[in-house]
């Protein structure tokens, strides 16, 4: 299967089996086979654009007039007769329809958990035995203005001869084990580092029961400080819910965004839990980057495995993903745009 960079996502669907059988269709009207600019349109289509949006997408001038026309001649009606779709009916069915219809004829393939891949760190064996939690402060502070990347951060502290195991982008963390290996960087406020290595740590798992206890992992906070007034209204808060949001910022990579997460739960009865997710734009934007997608997966009570996915459109301030768990239960959530994934695994 080959998709172009504009579309992705389209991997999601059995383009080569839809390609054929479209073409199938077109052939008993004596039609060519859909042609490359078409497919295109049918990339976008298939993972939500608007024929404006795949317009600009594909770099062609105008307001998508042409991608919507051509659309609705060489594309949408052989999809019809290819879901058998009563003519009679053709007038009320829109593309979103047709979506449906597609998925449920089996050409949109299932969805498949990501692999958690353990996390790349840094361990720092540094002389000393007991720093005080202002030395580790001011550590962390040296350490990220050293590698001007402030996505570095303490992940965990080992006694003996004290062990920092750090997490952050690969790029940061290659930084600093190349300013330590050269002797530039040999002490971090007045404790002598003993070694940097690279290593591999087992993936982090947020575990929100957590959370009722005040225990909350390094980045998560308070919802107002990473909200602004206007997104707080739409987090309905009861007695008894707990949120928290996370600032995941990807934007020192090609084509990178900036945006907030945000996970409340609600207790239920049986030992259940409400979960909801909620993606936002960083408060000092007015929407989501465009094309942004929120993925979730987890085992329903069959012990199937499920995945659902919502799609910023061009103009959403949020986007949002729920479901029902219970004490134990794993799930996974991911954010996409393009190339570039950030997965986050939560046990309720």
């Amino acid at each position: 299967m080959n998709l172009p960079e504009s579309f992705p996502e389209a991997a999601r669907w059995n383009i080569d089996k839809l390609i054929s059988d479209i073409n199938a269709v077109r052939s008993k009207y004596k039609k060519g086979e859909i042609t490359e600019v078409h497919k295109d349109y049918l990339y976008g289509a298939l993972v939500g654009y608007s024929p404006k949006d795949i317009s600009h997408k594909l770099g062609l001038h105008g307001d998508g007039k042409g991608v919507r026309t051509a659309f609705s001649t060489e594309i949408n009606p052989y999809i019809r007769v290819l879901l058998d779709y009563p003519k009679e009916l053709n007038k009320s069915m829109n593309w979103q329809r047709t979506l449906v219809l597609l998925e449920k004829a089996g050409y949109k393939l299932p969805f498949s958990s990501p692999d958690y891949p353990d996390d790349s760190v840094t361990k720092i064996k540094l002389d000393s035995d007991n720093p005080s939690v202002n030395d580790l402060q001011n550590i962390l502070a040296k350490i990220q203005e050293m590698t001007q990347d402030k996505s570095i951060e303490i992940r965990d502290i080992r006694t003996g001869c004290i062990e920092l195991v750090l997490s952050g982008s690969s790029e940061g963390l290659k930084r600093l084990e190349s300013l330590v290996q050269s002797g530039e960087l040999k002490e971090l406020n007045g404790i002598r580092i003993i070694s940097a290595d690279s290593a591999v740590e087992p993936s982090r798992v947020v575990r929100l029961s957590n959370w009722f206890d005040n225990l909350v992992e390094s980045g998560w906070q308070a919802l107002e400080q990473v909200l602004n007034p206007r997104q707080l209204q739409f987090e309905i808060i009861r007695n008894g819910d707990i949120s928290k949001g996370k600032l995941i910022d990807r934007t020192m990579l090609d084509d990178g965004f900036a945006v907030v997460l945000t996970l409340k739960q609600e207790r239920l009865a049986n030992d259940s839990f409400d979960i909801v997710l909620r993606l936002y734009s960083t408060p000092e934007k007015n929407h989501l980057p465009s094309g942004i997608k929120m993925r979730m997966f987890y085992r329903d009570s069959n012990n199937n495995e499920v995945g659902t996915d919502i799609k910023a459109g061009s103009s959403d301030e949020w986007i949002k993903l729920n479901f029902t768990g219970k004490s134990g239960d794993e799930f996974a959530v991911e954010i996409v745009k393009g190339d570039i994934s950030v997965i986050d695994r939560f046990v309720i």
